[in-house]
């Protein structure tokens, strides 16, 4: 059996035409630009959320800078950002020239809060990434935010539906901002991105400087200067159809994750996360104390894996940009050994037990344990 990473020739039949059938309506609206499709989806995900304001963007990487720009966090400004992410979170804070700083992460994966609030630097703003589908304790992350005078962008990408204390992930900072890249949890069928807001002022803002730096209703009139980064049509008409499924996905997920958790913490695999309702499980992450290998002995027998992600976001920074950041000894340790299962809503139970019963077998469990 072939367990794909991520496949999308497994989507059902009905919802790649419900696709087809929303990039039809597109072409037959002659909107290719704006348009009810993307006003609509922001209304829907919007009220998804519980939230007042949506604007749709053309990633998430733009999602978060253009939040940035919208909380005048520019040059001398510092910004707390994890060291356990993907990259695009600090090369946000590099694109409006302010200084990212490194925070480690907990045993978790996520930014350590701990840190955050006994770091000497003094902060202007902070953005804490939702990793894995797991999610930061935004109740305690906003009460020192507060105190300290700091604005918040919750980095969603990776937590679409995800809650925390009955509160979606994305509607607790100044911002939260969304990539709707295809393999996400609710993902387009290309790029794609949305910042949401409760803030009238930021929403306008941020709109206009994804559109050029323009005054709204006045094509040709600018007040700012701006980019074009706008959500496509589309794009915006696969995510209405996405939607109306994401929770379904999001159980499918849970279910899934359930069955790897029981099955494989019984064996002594160690598990970034343990509990199958503590995430909406955009990754599955194992732990192998070998994972090269642990990663070939899976793919010959069929099983794709990924590595979310093979070198802390902190040091791809420093190596890039020669500037040196803080210690993250968790973050580092997490790059060596963080190995990503396959977990898709569209995976047939076939598939999960074949998963499972990889490990049953001592050529692959062999790498998870301490005495190979």
């Amino acid at each position: 059996m072939i367990v794909p990473f991520f496949d999308f020739k497994a989507a059902p039949a009905s919802l790649k035409q419900e696709w087809k059938d929303a990039v039809e309506r597109v072409i037959e609206s002659g909107r290719f630009i704006g348009g009810p499709e993307v006003s609509e989806f922001e209304k829907k995900w919007a009220n998804y959320l519980g939230i007042e304001y949506a604007i749709g963007v053309a990633n998430g990487l733009d999602a978060i800078t253009l939040g940035l720009r919208a909380l005048n966090i520019g040059p001398g400004a510092k910004v707390a950002v994890p060291s356990h992410t993907f990259l695009a979170t600090w090369l946000s804070v590099e694109a409006v020239g302010a200084t990212p700083i490194g925070i480690d992460c907990d045993e978790k994966g996520m930014m350590d809060l701990q840190v955050l609030e006994s770091h000497p630097e003094s902060f202007q703003a902070a953005i804490p990434v939702h990793m894995h589908g797991q999610t930061v304790d935004m109740a305690r992350l906003s009460k020192w935010a507060s105190e300290k005078n700091v604005k918040v962008i919750e980095d969603c990408a990776q937590a679409h539906g995800a809650k925390i204390q009955g509160r979606s992930a994305g509607t607790w900072g100044d911002i939260g901002a969304f990539s709707f890249y295809p393999t996400k949890n609710l993902g387009a069928l290309g790029d794609a991105g949305i910042v949401v807001t409760k803030d009238a002022t930021l929403a306008k803002l941020v709109r206009s400087l994804g559109n050029y730096g323009s005054v709204p209703e006045s094509k040709y009139k600018y007040s700012r200067i701006g980019v074009n980064s706008r959500l496509d049509p589309i794009q915006a008409a696969i995510l209405g159809v996405n939607l109306q499924y994401l929770d379904m996905w999001t159980m499918r997920r849970r279910e899934i994750a359930g069955k790897l958790v029981s099955a494989l913490s019984t064996k002594g695999v160690g598990l970034l996360v343990d509990d199958a309702n503590d995430s909406v499980w955009h990754h599955f992450i194992v732990l192998p104390k070998d994972r090269d290998q642990a990663k070939t002995e899976l793919e010959e027998k069929g099983i794709f894996t990924d590595i979310h992600y093979p070198e802390c976001a902190a040091d791809s920074y420093q190596s890039i940009t020669g500037v040196p950041t803080n210690e993250s000894p968790k973050a580092r340790n997490l790059a060596k050994h963080t190995l990503s299962l396959p977990i898709s809503p569209w995976m047939t139970d076939e598939q999960v037990q074949y998963v499972i019963d990889a490990f049953n077998d001592r050529s692959v469990l062999r790498y998870f344990l301490e005495d190979k």
